[in-house]
């Protein structure tokens, strides 16, 4: 005898086609989320909060370093809901992973002019995500998994040379 199957649940399918124009697309917004939101943050929150007296100064010097390590938490998060949205493969492990490699960005930007910032901001996330997502399309999780890190290593060791 045969057995009756109803499909109760409405699932959607996750596109396991890899899109290069969405995957850009979030880069590019992300490089400028993160731009926008250190500014923000560096200019009407950490310093504006905790840096008033002179006696401060010490406590104040990394306002930048700070304000770009919470943008890019922020814009990991927005990077993951917009993955979500798009039904894109991986959004948790490449929004962590493109945050993990870009941590410190603002330090790296510190000093150049306003439109060179933004430009680096949004070449260096979309060509982050785009990496990410490239690599996370491969079924297996271990070669995924030491593929990224030797990619984190790389881009860590570098950007302390």
């Amino acid at each position: 005898m045969a057995k009756v199957i109803e499909k109760d649940v409405q699932s959607q399918e996750i596109s396991g086609f890899y899109s290069f124009w969405k995957v850009i697309t979030i880069g590019v917004v992300s490089g400028l989320l993160f731009w926008f939101f250190t500014f923000l943050i560096e200019k009407y929150v950490i310093s504006a909060l905790f840096c008033h007296s002179a006696s401060d100064s010490v406590a104040c010097a990394d306002t930048l370093a700070i304000s770009g390590n919470i943008a890019s938490i922020l814009v990991a998060l927005a990077g993951i809901v917009a993955m979500i949205k798009l039904k894109m493969i991986q959004p948790l492990i490449v929004a962590v992973t493109t945050a993990a490699a870009l941590w410190g960005l603002a330090q790296w930007t510190n000093g150049l002019p306003i439109w060179e910032v933004i430009s680096w901001s949004v070449i260096t996330y979309s060509l982050a995500y785009l990496l990410f997502s490239w690599v996370v399309r491969y079924d297996r999780v271990w070669p995924v998994v030491v593929i990224i890190l030797i990619i984190i290593m790389a881009a860590r060791i570098a950007a302390n040379l």
